[in-house]
């Protein structure tokens, strides 16, 4: 108990490859472009070693900004937040069965470098994560993730792929009040039921359902009248029914 009071909301223990996927609730919506942008240069062929390497104008480029210094700073302070914000836990057993956390980030550094090159490499702890999220779960392509401008909906579309396996038709996400909250707001930050409901899971699933072939169905969780939590299944609508 009192290694689980260390972490507070915004910290977030992996377990699972696809825990990352609804690990960084906290960031902002450029913020997770910006690291799904990072995210895909994984690929079946990465190692734990590799470092990655991007320049602004192609990140630029890739989300149609202008080839402005405002647009040079926006990344950059993104990268910055990154590196601030995606701190990760994981748990540890010693060889004398002793069990604990390690508290590590998710990127070993980045470099930003004067004229627009970035690289970046992934901690020793989190890339084996990274890469079994990558190859078995982060399977939506760079060009959806450029469709999606709202952070909740991202948030959304990263839940519906760690849940996933493979390219299931229907995928079903439960979770208590708490747990929705904790994957979709920053931290210390709550909204009532009802609002959270309106304000955050409609407008994400309005956006993916607008831009994706992709239908939700969503069930509230009530003791009597209290909401307890949520149920969604996700109809992916571009595979077809198993006759």
């Amino acid at each position: 108990m009192a290694l689980k009071e260390l972490l507070t909301r915004q910290d977030y223990l992996i377990v699972q490859g696809n825990d990352l996927a609804k690990a960084f609730g906290g960031l902002k919506a450029f913020e997770h472009r910006v690291l799904d942008y990072c995210f895909s240069f994984v690929t079946r062929e990465s190692t734990l070693k590799d470092v990655y390497e991007v320049t602004v104008l192609e990140i630029i480029k890739h989300f149609g900004l202008n080839t402005s210094g405002d647009s040079y700073k926006r990344i950059g302070e993104a990268f910055k937040k990154l590196n601030e914000n995606t701190s990760i836990y994981l748990p540890v057993i010693e060889e004398d069965g002793n069990k604990g956390i390690l508290m590590t980030q998710l990127f070993s550094y980045i470099k930003f470098f004067n004229d627009g090159k970035v690289q970046f490499k992934f901690s020793e702890y989190a890339a084996p994560y990274v890469l079994n999220l990558r190859k078995n779960f982060y399977s939506f392509k760079l060009g959806e993730l450029s469709k999606i401008n709202g952070k909740y909906a991202l948030i959304m579309l990263k839940l519906w792929e760690s849940y996933r396996r493979g390219k299931e038709k229907y995928t079903t996400i439960t979770g208590s009040l708490e747990e929705w909250q904790s994957w979709f707001l920053e931290e210390n930050k709550r909204m009532p039921a009802g609002r959270f409901y309106a304000d955050v899971l409609t407008r994400s699933i309005e956006e993916l359902s607008g831009k994706l072939q992709v239908d939700f169905f969503v069930t509230t969780l009530k003791r009597g009248r209290k909401v307890e939590g949520y149920e969604i299944m996700i109809n992916d609508t571009s595979i077809l029914d198993k006759s």
